[in-house]
């Protein structure tokens, strides 16, 4: 606003609406930056790349500004407006990470299996290319995951999630012990093969498959799911995301993993501490027009529909 009221001259001001609209209406004139990410060590994020280079370079309003297939570059300065991230849920999970602290939207497009996370085919992102290229979409913030492992025998190491947390059994697959406490009080001790704590968008991964509930995106809550557990009374736990919760794995010389995101993996022994908040900052992801969770959770885990064979409410 500064710019445009000291372009106007000393002792002149102009209404604040007028500022506004000029100021839009200069940042629509410029091209939208669009940066290709993705794993380039599969042939057919390689092949659908090459589409949409020639797609994002024919269409107006928008700017290819580089593409990016390598796996260990830094992303937490990209010269771009939105990233799109060509490949699975798991390329997508990988950028969280790279970006750090400094994540730019991200659009997922699926070169993969399910895709939940990179949710556009190539061809519907094209299709959606004049929708980016006219600024029709939204930024939906996902909230992320802080991580503190603090390690009786090592150093402190800080990791940045967007789905889960899962402590679980090592070599040779005994039976854990894992106390919780979530701000500071002891909630319980858990026994099984292990403990998931999820973030709202980790509420349909992992943890799904262990029975835990589906949270919507925009929740600022924790699911706690336990895997496999030894006691039939213990169930998921869904608390808010304000909170600090505490994970001590318990029982001398048993072997447990700290897993993030399916991705990550850490040794952990007894007592050592795994300290979980919400991260900051959240996770930006474009939402196109015309998206929504429940439809993608009906297209994409079949979520609601009846099994084979059952025609549905006889007439």
């Amino acid at each position: 606003m500064s710019d445009v009221a000291d372009e106007v001259g000393p002792g002149l001001e102009i209404p604040m609406e007028k500022a506004l609209a000029e100021f839009v209406s200069h940042s629509l004139a410029l091209p939208l930056r669009l940066m290709i990410l993705g794993n380039g060590t599969r042939d057919e994020v390689r092949t659908q790349v090459e589409v949409l280079t020639r797609e994002i370079e024919a269409c107006g309003g928008v700017a290819l500004a580089g593409v990016d297939l390598s796996a260990d570059s830094d992303l937490s300065s990209l010269p771009a407006d939105l990233a799109v991230v060509v490949g699975g849920d798991g390329t997508v999970l990988h950028t969280v990470r790279r970006m750090g602290v400094s994540p730019i939207p991200v659009v997922g497009v699926n070169a993969g299996r399910l895709g939940f996370l990179a949710d556009l085919t190539p061809a519907t992102f094209c299709l959606h290319l004049a929708d980016l290229s006219e600024r029709r979409f939204t930024i939906e913030n996902l909230m992320t995951m802080a991580c503190t492992v603090t390690s009786t025998r090592g150093p402190t190491r800080e990791f940045r999630a967007l789905n889960d947390a899962v402590i679980r059994a090592a070599p040779y697959f005994r039976i854990v012990e894992i106390g919780l406490s979530i701000d500071g009080e002891s909630v319980m001790s858990y026994r099984g093969d292990g403990l998931i704590v999820a973030t709202p968008v980790g509420s349909t991964a992992h943890s799904l498959s262990a029975g835990g509930p589906i949270l919507p995106p925009n929740a600022h809550m924790f699911v706690i799911t336990p895997l496999c557990s030894h006691t039939l009374t213990q169930r998921p736990l869904v608390d808010g995301g304000h909170k600090t919760y505490e994970l001590v794995p318990q029982g001398e010389g048993v072997a447990m993993l700290l897993v993030i995101d399916g991705q990550v993996q850490i040794p952990l022994q007894a007592d050592d501490r795994v300290t979980i908040r919400r991260g900051n900052p959240p996770f930006p992801m474009v939402r196109l027009p015309g998206h929504s969770f429940y439809r993608t959770l009906r297209d994409k885990l079949g979520w609601g529909a009846y099994p084979a064979g059952d025609r549905g409410p006889r007439s």
